[in-house]
């Protein structure tokens, strides 16, 4: 027996499943595109912002003699679109807080201005409360700019809670302790030189940095006694880089501590 034959009017027709489904699955796929690039685009935009204010903190540290009020002005301007666009993100706000220290030290800002950038110490450290550069930034800040020896040191306490070998941690340790060195008590004092002795053993590049810092704040002979003293605990090579790099020829070590 034969199979009916089909006029062309009566061919089956295959329902069109797979445009159906692919029109559904489109329009949330259209709509979850547009929120991720909704949430992209200003984050990619601060990023850039963030980088340029970055590059000027990175290129003033090396450099100086570079920062100007227009250098100055336009890294501040960047960091704040990125603030503006990411307000929560802890990179940023401490960027902001070291642009504005910046300033200050150039006379670009005024004492009152500068202290309404303790909220973006504080900000950052909300938002990140385990990161010991935002903690040593902010001892930093309290001991250079505001004299709240204090409450620096508390903050060197928690950045070595969280870091305490970190570069960071252990050199503004010894910025905050030399540059403030008169004003120490014993305590703190011996926190600092004891930093120093952490330092000169990681060896290269902190050693560099440490004895760049200690001829800038005019502490060598402090330092000299100190690791001279304790010579025993370092080996011959670095021995030898403490007299080179942190001993002065015939200074008197009688009454430097």
């Amino acid at each position: 027996m034969s199979e009916p034959c089909l006029s062309s009017g009566d061919k089956l027709k295959v329902p069109r499943f797979g445009t159906t489904i692919s029109r559904t699955l489109a329009i949330p796929a259209l709509l979850l595109l547009a929120a991720t690039a909704w949430y992209i685009a200003p984050t990619g935009l601060a990023s850039v912002w963030y980088f340029k204010a970055s590059s000027s903190l990175e290129l003033w540290s090396k450099q100086p003699t570079l920062l100007s009020l227009g250098s100055w002005q336009q890294a501040s301007s960047a960091i704040d679109q990125a603030v503006r666009l990411h307000p929560k993100h802890p990179h940023y706000l401490l960027t902001k807080a070291k642009i504005n220290e910046w300033g200050w030290y150039a006379g670009f800002m005024t004492g009152k201005e500068l202290k309404a950038t303790e909220q973006y110490y504080l900000a950052a450290i909300k938002t990140r409360p385990n990161w010991p550069n935002a903690y040593a930034d902010y001892a930093y800040y309290l001991a250079v700019t505001q004299l709240r020896l204090t409450e620096a040191f508390e903050q060197l306490k928690l950045a070595k809670r969280y870091g305490p070998y970190t570069p960071e941690t252990l050199l503004r340790q010894l910025a905050v302790g030399f540059l403030r060195w008169d004003s120490l008590n014993p305590v703190q004092k011996t926190e600092t030189l004891q930093t120093l002795k952490t330092v000169v053993l990681t060896g290269y590049p902190m050693h560099s940095q440490a004895r760049i810092l200690v001829k800038e704040t005019k502490q060598q002979q402090v330092a000299c006694i100190y690791l001279t003293a304790n010579k025993n605990d370092f080996p011959a090579d670095i021995q030898q880089r403490i007299q080179k790099d942190f001993c002065l020829k015939g200074a008197d070590s009688t009454q430097a501590l």
